[in-house]
């Protein structure tokens, strides 16, 4: 998955809020202009805030680029150039998001870009509701031209570069410097304050930018510990030194001094701890997190919580990694998972352990998951789960393994499963690129375990209440069309046996016969019914995945068929024959697919299947050779006689059929008349013998052999791929069942914990690999010492040779067994 997936998904509703009312207005023009006043009574009947508090002229003047009225405007006084519509943004803001939507008023929109960066009292730095100033938006829309021409303007030295733009991990500088390197040249320089103020805020400020701590403390006031800022900073003392370099020092004394750390930025409502944390400060972020008045529910604006935080942002520098995980420690010890929760949710549903997973963050991962996050919590688990890479899946499936403190050899070591997590995993099997992860030692336990406590009962009741059914069918098919056929019926009349009618009797043997099948008749609507049933109620669970099937389609056709020729519809004998056909083929196919959909014998059917469509793919490009072979022979033997008047060839479509049958070798040259057209006759038979008989045939039975290796290699994938299409699809219809109905097949935890070293139902080849996940994920937590990690490992080798052992000794009984079978 792209690691910016999530973050792209606020970035995208922040380009959307900003730019809702601006959709609305008018793309520019001027006053000139004669569609501009319907323009503007346009814009105002569809923006989306037509309130007159938000809505002033100064913004309807921006709007349509007429920098002359704007120039009136801001010599009036009277006039409030920072007026804020309810999203925070101010005429600057719209004139800049104006230029990046729509060029073709650029010029005029420009003038208005100068005209309010020539006002003094414009604050040109004041954030919107999302965080974005003008600047930071034209490079958030990234406009070059736009960051070029408000660098370039006279009062760019006012620009304050130096602040975290949005949700963005770097200051503007930095974004600017790496975007645009051609513009480095016009950065201003950053915005220092005068050490010889007479203001104590702002000498405060100013010691802390020019790293003077004696002036900062001496400065210091515990009246007011914490002062705030307005133009250009917009922040408080306490946010500026948190997202400093360097500044540890400074936040200590603050916070000793009575600064709150719960504070929340007056304009972005972004807390104290999620800026620091995007600032990628983490060692005053962990200051922060051992406050003892923090708030740790504290949310920003999209509902995240510091864990999202936490979860998302990069590592930049040495250290940051074992930085992140003393953070996380902090938040466990001071009860964050029991007061706020693991998988807290923000307003979009992403859970911090998804954040984590999309930002490929692993370390991160493993740690949310070891702690009980639960990484199916989000909403959308299903559907971005596929594009997750395989180490994030192993991560996943590891995670999903737990034990008891016993040794790994002890007989008491319990293992355990958590089913949840594994049981909305299930949809892997769907997706071909991860189905390999299914052999996962873990994953494949858990499809063993649910498949020989609850599913193996379920799938045999279904295919046995099939196959009775098809036998029935089968043998009333047969009952009827040979009693119909040993049946006189009056004036020509074709009837066939029906649910309704029953058999037509005319003697003594026909009416023993028709009691004896009548009951069977019963049966057989009865199950008909029950096969109806159980099709309408996988189309009302699975909808249109259901109709999407083909397999599906079968099945209903089958329906058709049946009802059509055993209901009395058709009386002609011979269409019902036809029909009967058709019936009984679709009816024994559809058990083999059936059949084909368990374990056992998934990679037989994966075999069929495979070559089928090879064979397909393949012929589709050869079937213009066979109908050249088959015309050819058509004038060729067209008067050839075999036996009592049979005629081989005796047209085009009959020539088809028979060349398709001498392409599998199936072919008398001697009853060929070859002296009809001799020569000709001779060279055109040698030909089809040479590209298809030989060529053709054994190419194809080349790439059979082939399909079936590469099928039998991937053997153990596909029996797991079935077992895990089968329980989901078999989940899914449980899970529309009244409870009462289901209770003896509910999945429970004790269903999943097993005990590696007492006899089981599992081989050693499948316990030692989930005795070796064990052991990794002991390691890192206990922080063995070189010591108890060769103690460990030794452990592990020992319990490796005890199941060795227990092998060995089954394949020795066996011996024995067959041995002592042999003896006289």
């Amino acid at each position: 998955m792209n690691s910016e997936a999530f973050g792209e998904s606020s970035r995208l509703l922040d380009r959307k809020d900003e730019s809702a009312i601006l959709d609305s207005l008018p793309s520019g023009g001027t006053q000139n202009d004669p569609l501009h006043a319907e323009r503007i009574q346009i814009s105002v009947d569809h923006t989306v805030d037509t309130s007159p508090e938000n809505f002033t002229l100064i913004f309807e003047t921006v709007a349509r680029g007429d920098y002359k009225a704007l120039s009136n405007l801001l010599t009036e006084c009277k006039t409030d150039v920072n007026t804020t519509d309810n999203k925070g943004s101010t005429a600057l803001h719209r004139a800049v998001t104006l230029v990046c939507q729509d060029s073709d008023w650029e010029v005029s929109l420009y003038q208005c870009i100068n005209l309010l960066m020539d006002c003094q009292q414009m604050n040109l730095n004041r954030p919107n509701n999302k965080g974005y100033t003008a600047i930071g938006l034209a490079v958030h829309q990234h406009h070059s031209t736009c960051v070029e021409h408000m660098l370039k303007h006279p009062s760019a030295d006012r620009l304050y570069l130096d602040y975290y733009l949005a949700e963005n991990e770097s200051t503007m500088r930095e974004i600017i410097m790496q975007k645009y390197p051609a513009l480095e040249s016009l950065l201003p320089a950053p915005l220092m304050e005068s050490l010889d103020s007479s203001d104590r805020d702002i000498k405060l400020l100013a010691a802390l930018q020019h790293d003077e701590k004696d002036i900062f403390s001496q400065t210091l006031d515990s009246e007011n510990p914490n002062p705030s800022y307005d133009e250009p900073y917009y922040s408080s003392l306490l946010e500026i030194a948190c997202q400093m370099k360097n500044r540890k020092q400074f936040v200590e004394l603050l916070l000793d001094n009575g600064a709150d750390p719960n504070i929340k930025n007056c304009v972005t409502d972004m807390p104290l701890i999620h800026a620091t944390a995007r600032s990628g400060n983490f060692e005053v972020l962990e200051i922060l997190l051992k406050r003892q008045n923090l708030l740790l529910d504290l949310k920003d604006n999209t509902e995240r919580t510091i864990l999202h935080w936490w979860a998302r942002v990069r590592e930049r520098k040495q250290g940051d990694k074992e930085r992140l995980e003393n953070c996380f420690e902090c938040l466990l010890q001071v009860g964050y998972c029991s007061q706020v929760g693991i998988d807290c949710k923000d307003m979009w549903g992403i859970t911090p352990v998804c954040i984590a997973i999309a930002r490929e963050n692993r370390d991160r991962v493993i740690m949310l998951l070891r702690n009980g996050a639960d990484v199916t919590a989000f909403e959308h688990f299903d559907t971005i789960m596929p594009s997750w890479s395989t180490s994030v899946l192993e991560d996943i499936l590891d995670c999903c393994l737990d034990s008891n403190n016993e040794p790994v050899n002890s007989e008491d070591l319990m293992v355990t499963l958590r089913y949840r997590t594994l049981e909305k995993m299930l949809s892997l099997a769907k997706v071909p690129h991860h189905q390999h992860i299914l052999r996962h030692p873990v994953f494949s336990t858990f499809l063993n375990l649910i498949w020989n406590r609850t599913m193996i009962v379920f799938s045999s009741l279904n295919v046995a209440f099939y196959f009775i059914f098809l036998i029935f069918l089968t043998a009333y098919i047969i009952e009827s069309v040979a009693t119909s056929s040993h049946r006189n019926v009056a004036n020509n009349t074709n009837e066939l046996l029906t649910f309704n009618d029953g058999l037509m009797t005319s003697g003594k043997n026909d009416v023993v016969l028709f009691k004896t099948w009548q009951n069977w008749r019963y049966f057989l609507i009865i199950l008909f019914g029950l096969l109806c049933m159980r099709e309408a109620f996988q189309l009302f669970v699975y909808r249109s995945k259901y109709i999407q099937s083909l397999e599906n389609w079968l099945v209903l056709l089958l329906i058709i068929v049946i009802f059509t020729s055993c209901s009395g519809i058709v009386d002609s004998i011979k269409t019902g024959r036809h029909l009967f056909v058709i019936a009984i083929l679709l009816g024994w196919f559809e058990l083999v697919l059936l059949l084909g959909r368990l374990p056992q014998l998934s990679v037989q059917m994966e075999m069929l299947k495979t070559v089928s469509l090879t064979f397909l793919k393949f012929m589709v490009g050869y079937i213009v050779l066979l109908l050249a072979f088959a015309f050819s022979f058509y004038i060729l033997f067209k008067e050839n006689e075999e036996g009592d008047e049979v005629v081989l060839f005796t047209n085009p479509f009959i020539s088809l059929v028979k060349t398709v049958v001498m392409f599998t070798g199936e072919f008398d040259a001697s009853g060929l008349p070859f002296d009809t057209l001799p020569g000709t006759s001779h060279v055109v038979f040698m030909l089809f013998v040479f590209f298809v008989a030989i060529i053709l045939l054994n190419l194809l039975n080349g790439l059979a052999v082939g399909d079936t290796e590469k099928v039998r290699e991937d053997a153990e994938i596909l029996s797991l791929v079935a077992r895990a299409r089968l329980i989901s699809n078999t989940f899914e219809v449980f899970g529309t069942l009244p409870q009462s109905l289901t209770c003896s097949l509910e999945l429970t935890e004790e269903m999943f914990v097993l005990y590696p070293n007492r006899p089981n139902q599992f081989g050693p080849t499948e316990l030692r690999a989930l005795l070796h996940i064990i052991t990794e994920k002991r390691k890192p937590s206990e922080k063995e010492t070189s010591i108890e990690e060769n103690l460990c490992l030794f452990t592990e080798q020992l319990s490796t040779l005890q199941l060795q052992s227990e092998e060995m000794r089954k394949i020795l009984m066996k011996i024995l067994t067959r041995l002592d079978i042999q003896e006289p």
